[in-house]
């Protein structure tokens, strides 16, 4: 080994046990007991190194053994130490100390990108020891127990469950539905980490819902005006601004695009999108300054019951569209207009799903992807009719219609004589 790379690894381990050494001094400062200081932390990445580099050059495995065995006795010295001192049987210190080592061997192998890693990572979580316990501390019951509700949904059922489509007509495919639900009890949960961390706006939490679905969201905020009467018109905009123009042209866009990896498709769409931009941002400047008010968290961090319609409406829509494919092509207009009322999402995946199965050409994707959009904006509008504030039905509504109408004539436009 080059005796310029070996000084190199020397002066690297040095530095990141100073890097972790700092930090312990500097809480050291603030009254804390800790037996791992600036020069502890730079001999033990140091030893790590020697050892390392002494395996390269002789290439030994009871170097290692006898690296490991020493540092053993090391850190149980300190342990020992520590609890005789602080009678706390924390074992922060001792793991701290093996990593420390671990990291300095990695340097003396070579592997010092990891090593760097390793040494950030730790100093930072000793570093926000305090945050950590503060967080933990805060945690509700209900949260804990929705996080791993979502984990076994994701990580124990997702797994078991066969990636292959059943059924007539392959309409079902169980581990593609479990898929969704694990996704969207995800974005679910994230909306509400988000607003319970941030305790944003109205603006910020039907963003983020309406990345699951515009319709469900655009209920949520009827509810929240129908029970207060002065956000009538935040509501309306942010329906239209927020939860209906960007968030349904984004859906649809997204699912299309990742499913099929088709530019072409994207530039069929472009009239749709240039219209779709020009319509939010009249709605936008007219209502801006009556989008940003406060809003309270969902009451649950995973709503299963909600997360399971979803997905369960999401697969309706998904295998009427596959059977009209096959049976039917005839009727995909029909078809994927009604489906795009249900989930705006389920359309585009669906029409993904043709285009992939050679069954429609892009042309063709592109416009009943338009006809699909349109359908959604314009259901905005018919649900708005339920609230009860005069002003939200009337924004929501004319507003809807107006962008829809100018979404249908750009379509006719487009596709005259096809």
């Amino acid at each position: 080994m080059n005796i310029d790379i070996v000084f190199e690894y020397i002066i690297l381990s040095i530095a990141l046990g100073a890097i972790f050494g700092l930090e312990n001094e500097y809480r050291m400062q603030k009254g804390t007991k800790i037996f791992l200081g600036f020069r502890t932390s730079i001999f033990i990445t140091l030893l790590g190194t020697l050892f390392g580099v002494f395996y390269g050059l002789f290439n030994y495995m009871p170097i290692i053994i006898a690296g490991f065995a020493t540092m053993l006795v090391f850190t149980t010295a300190i342990y020992i130490e520590k609890n005789q001192i602080t009678k706390s049987p924390g074992a922060t210190t001792y793991v701290s100390s093996m990593i420390l080592f671990l990291s300095g061997m990695l340097v003396g192998f070579g592997y010092y990108d990891y090593a760097i890693i390793i040494v950030i990572l730790i100093t930072a979580i000793s570093f926000y020891k305090r945050e950590f316990l503060y967080f933990i501390n805060s945690i509700h019951k209900s949260e804990m127990i929705a996080a791993l509700n979502l984990l076994i949904i994701a990580f124990v059922i997702l797994p078991l469950l066969p990636n292959k489509y059943i059924g007539p007509y392959d309409f079902f495919n169980p581990f593609q539905f479990w898929l969704l639900v694990a996704l969207v009890g995800s974005v679910f949960f994230l909306q509400y980490a988000i607003l319970r961390i941030s305790k944003s706006g109205l603006l910020l939490s039907t963003a983020i819902g309406a990345l699951i679905t515009g319709t469900t969201i655009t209920f949520v905020l009827i509810s929240l005006g129908n029970r207060f009467k002065k956000v009538g018109k935040a509501v309306a905009y942010n329906i239209v601004v927020t939860a209906n123009i960007p968030m349904v042209l984004i859906q649809a866009l997204l699912v299309i695009y990742i499913l099929t990896f088709s530019l072409k498709i994207v530039y069929y769409m472009t009239p749709i999108v240039l219209v779709s931009i020009i319509s939010l941002l009249i709605v936008y400047i007219k209502g801006r300054k009556y989008m940003s008010i406060k809003s309270e968290r969902p009451n649950t961090p995973f709503p299963l019951v909600k997360t399971l319609e979803f997905a369960i409406v999401f697969f309706i829509v998904l295998s009427v569209s596959r059977i009209v494919g096959a049976v039917a092509p005839n009727l995909l207009v029909v078809d994927m207009f009604l489906a795009a009322l249900a989930n705006i999402v389920g359309a585009a995946f669906a029409l993904g799903s043709l285009y992939l199965n050679h069954q429609i050409s892009a042309s063709y994707t592109a416009m009943l992807l338009g006809i699909s959009i349109f359908a959604a904006v314009i259901e905005k509008g018919f649900i708005g009719l339920i609230s009860k504030n005069k002003e939200t039905r009337r924004l929501v509504f004319s507003y809807s219609m107006t962008v829809g109408l100018a979404l249908l004539v750009t379509l006719f436009i487009q596709y005259h004589g096809i």
